[in-house]
């Protein structure tokens, strides 16, 4: 038996239908708005890079090549030396290679490099003053690619992200002002005060309070930050027994602990516990400011803290929309400073009619090393990013069916002598600035109206435009308003009336101005 390919998606990859593609061009678009109104550019970079200019590790790997699709450039390319200028042997001919190449998995790498790329040139022309960076701030959107072995449910290999990064400055006011843009983000999105949380925290604070309680490598740091991290999954008992001795979790399975001692343990649940209760932001930073001691990078963190919140207090942005947290443990072997993590409150029921909490659906930080791992020059950074896919599937879920893509004014084909004249109106109708599509459906002298009325109101159509012979010959069109049809059948039952409120004959030379109308488009 002879075996075709199956048609088939790869596993990871999603086909975007336009209801998909609506609701992501919808938060792309208010986000955009927001961005711009705080003065960030719109930037792109290419989807595929040198392996070595992103980084030297994602936010959650230790190398590059880890959850990379990567693979070797096929052109032959000279290798660099650090000043630029070509890898030559004792002969003068350059060293070649077909050099190792990526497929982003984030946006914020690709930003390092565009920045670094810019600042390197710029050093070299002594335009910019070595330790003296110049500011830059843009926004970015598109796909993101993670080579996962083993996918998780809802997580992709491909996914959306909407980007917007401040590069150049050290001031806190401008992780202040993130927080801000997440907000209103947010809300411009669609989603109602209250119904979400940007949630922020300090690597300094924590990394300088479990200094002053003997954690001071790098690995017992890393280490306690993991188990610290998986709090709302395992929970305090939990979380203390990893600190500790270790576990056993709920399949029988050993889960090996820190072995800290239950004094070090208690004293680092105790501080993650400081915000639980606290009335506002002012009582949560009196408490770690007692807390930390005089530890002088807790004490650092605390200021930067302080300086945001005050920011915060005096534009109006109150613990209704953004809460201080020390148990927010974002990316900390990846950010330097503060953390900020946007949480919905909604929940949804999942298939066994579970009520589930969404959880995370954007957050970022400061990363003031990330570009200095590309040129050794310390450049400090801040920004977030918007997991667009996650929260069109939130918006999804909370509200089921709201949005669905309109489709074009739809003209109804009856007659092949009339074939020319949908053509008109439809080019009529684009000229006025109305999507329009003539139906051009399987053909053989003949094609069904209830097909044709099927694929209208499949596509969601607000119009029909109907042109038989008759109406041709009086000079006029029968209009259908599909849209105002679907709002009347919940309140009108006699056919008669909604016929009446529904489909009006309109004269040809007012056609343009009728469906206007009907649409709701400015004159």
């Amino acid at each position: 038996m002879e075996r075709g390919n199956i048609p088939r998606k790869i596993k990871g990859f999603r086909d975007i239908d336009a209801d998909q593609m609506e609701l992501r061009q919808r938060i792309i678009k208010a986000a955009s708005k927001v961005y711009r109104s705080y003065g960030f550019e719109h930037w792109d970079t290419p989807v595929l890079e040198y392996a070595d200019a992103l980084g030297k590790y994602m936010p959650d790997e230790d190398t590059v090549d880890k959850g990379v699709y990567s693979f070797r450039n096929p052109e032959e390319e000279p290798i660099l030396n650090p000043d630029g200028n070509e890898l030559r042997d004792a002969e003068g001919k350059a060293f070649m290679e077909n050099a190792p190449l990526a497929m982003r998995y984030d946006l914020t790498a690709p930003l390092a490099r565009v920045y670094a790329e810019r600042l390197w040139l710029d050093v070299k022309r002594r335009q910019v003053a070595q330790g003296r960076p110049p500011l830059f701030r843009r926004f970015q959107y598109g796909p993101v690619f993670r080579y996962e072995i083993k996918l998780l449910p809802g997580r992709f290999r491909e996914f959306w992200q909407l980007d917007f990064d401040t590069v150049g400055t050290d001031d806190v006011a401008a992780d202040a002002e993130a927080c801000m843009i997440l907000s209103d983000a947010l809300e411009a999105i669609g989603l109602k005060r209250g119904t979400y949380v940007v949630r922020v925290n300090n690597r300094k604070v924590l990394k300088g309070f479990l200094a002053s309680v003997g954690i001071v490598s790098e690995e017992q740091e890393g280490a306690v930050l993991r188990v610290i991290d998986k709090l709302d999954k395992i929970g305090w008992d939990d979380m203390r027994l990893e600190l500790g001795p270790g576990r056993t979790d709920s399949s029988g399975a050993a889960v090996p602990g820190l072995n800290l001692s239950d004094d070090i343990s208690q004293k680092i649940i105790d501080f993650l516990k400081l915000a639980t209760g606290a009335s506002n932001r002012t009582e949560v930073l009196e408490r770690l400011t007692s807390a930390a001691g005089d530890n002088e990078m807790a004490q650092e963190g605390l200021a930067e803290l302080r300086k945001m919140d005050g920011l915060w207090n005096k534009l109006g942005f109150d613990e209704e929309r953004i809460l201080l947290d020390p148990t927010l443990m974002r990316g900390m072997a990846y950010y330097t400073g503060p953390v900020f993590e946007a949480e919905s409150l909604l929940t949804y029921k999942d298939e066994k009619g579970k009520e589930r909490k969404v959880g995370s659906i954007c957050g970022g930080g400061r990363y003031d090393g990330l570009v200095e791992k590309l040129l050794g020059m310390k450049v400090p950074a801040t920004g977030a990013s918007i997991g667009v896919d996650r929260l069109a599937e939130l918006l999804r879920m909370v509200n089921p069916g709201e949005v669905k893509a309109e489709g074009p004014v739809f003209i109804a084909y009856f007659d092949d002598e009339l074939q020319g004249e949908y053509y008109r109106i439809a080019r009529e109708l684009r000229q006025a600035g109305i999507d329009a599509e003539v139906y051009c459906g399987a053909y053989k002298g003949f094609r069904k109206m209830k097909k044709q009325m099927s694929y209208a109101d499949d596509k969601n159509c607000p119009i029909v435009i109907l042109l038989g012979g008759d109406e041709a010959a009086k000079g006029v069109v029968s209009i259908k308003n599909l849209k105002l049809g679907k709002e009347l059948s919940a309140t009108i039952t006699d056919k008669q009336e909604w016929i009446s409120r529904v489909q009006r004959e309109v004269p040809l030379k007012e056609l343009v101005d009728f469906v206007k109308e009907q649409l709701g488009h400015a004159g």
